[in-house]
């Protein structure tokens, strides 16, 4: 499906970032990926992966650094093809407790975040007038949840950004889509009383927990040449627990 494509993968290391990247290697794509303090996690998928993958260390917060992982990407694999934001993260509070810092990260960590890679990679797509750029977002910022109005506010934004994105960029042949999983397995998650897990389970239509390989393989679809004609939208990968 991915054959020949160069993606670029940010906080690709763990979760679901290191599922999106094993699914797009199965499918023939070479990989770079960044990552911030997982070290370990980054070298063992580099380990694992061999010459298919190119592990670069980066804070997703910083705007010039963007630029130069995608130099870096560029001249280690010739091109990149494809983007996939996937950084993300909270510090939230419920409202009456959540400071201004608190409320500033959780924006920035998920919407600047992609917009720095997003910003740098641009330029390369245009001047090759093909590329994909896929976003990681929530089904909490198409509904909100109590207690993360920063991260529901920050997964909302990508939404307005996506499309306007999509908008400016599809006459050069470049599409841009979000992927917004609901609650998923992964470690982070896992850690979640069973009261929760319990809870997410009766809203979900389909009653089972969000793989991060199941997700991957939607995010691969959308960077494939099968989904180029599919643009500024944003697709829930549920169970129908947005229902």
């Amino acid at each position: 499906m991915l054959q020949n494509k160069v993606a670029l993968i940010t906080g690709g290391s763990r979760g679901l970032g290191k599922a999106v990247v094993q699914s797009f290697v199965d499918k023939g794509a070479k990989v770079a990926f960044t990552w911030g303090s997982s070290e370990k996690e980054a070298a063992e998928l580099s380990q694992r992966y061999s010459d298919s993958v190119f592990a670069v260390q980066a804070d997703a917060l910083d705007y010039n650094r963007a630029f130069q992982v995608v130099d870096e990407v560029q001249k280690h694999f010739g091109k990149i093809d494809v983007l996939v934001c996937n950084v993300g993260g909270h510090k939230d509070r419920p409202i009456w407790e959540i400071d201004e810092a608190g409320f500033d990260y959780s924006v920035k960590i998920t919407l600047h975040s992609c917009f720095n890679y997003v910003r740098a990679a641009v330029p390369k797509f245009i001047e090759q007038k093909s590329g994909t750029i896929v976003s990681i977002g929530s089904i909490n910022g198409l509904r909100g949840r109590e207690g993360n109005c920063g991260y529901c506010a920050g997964k909302a934004a990508l939404t307005g950004f996506i499309k306007t994105v999509a908008k400016e960029l599809g006459e050069y042949g470049i599409n841009a889509n979000i992927v917004a999983p609901g609650f998923m397995d992964v470690e982070a998650q896992r850690k979640t009383s069973e009261l929760i897990k319990q809870l997410v389970l009766d809203e979900c239509v389909i009653r089972r927990l969000n793989q991060p390989s199941e997700i991957a393989e939607t995010v691969a679809f959308l960077a494939s040449d099968a989904a180029k004609n599919i643009t500024g939208q944003t697709l829930a990968v549920d169970n129908g627990q947005s229902l």
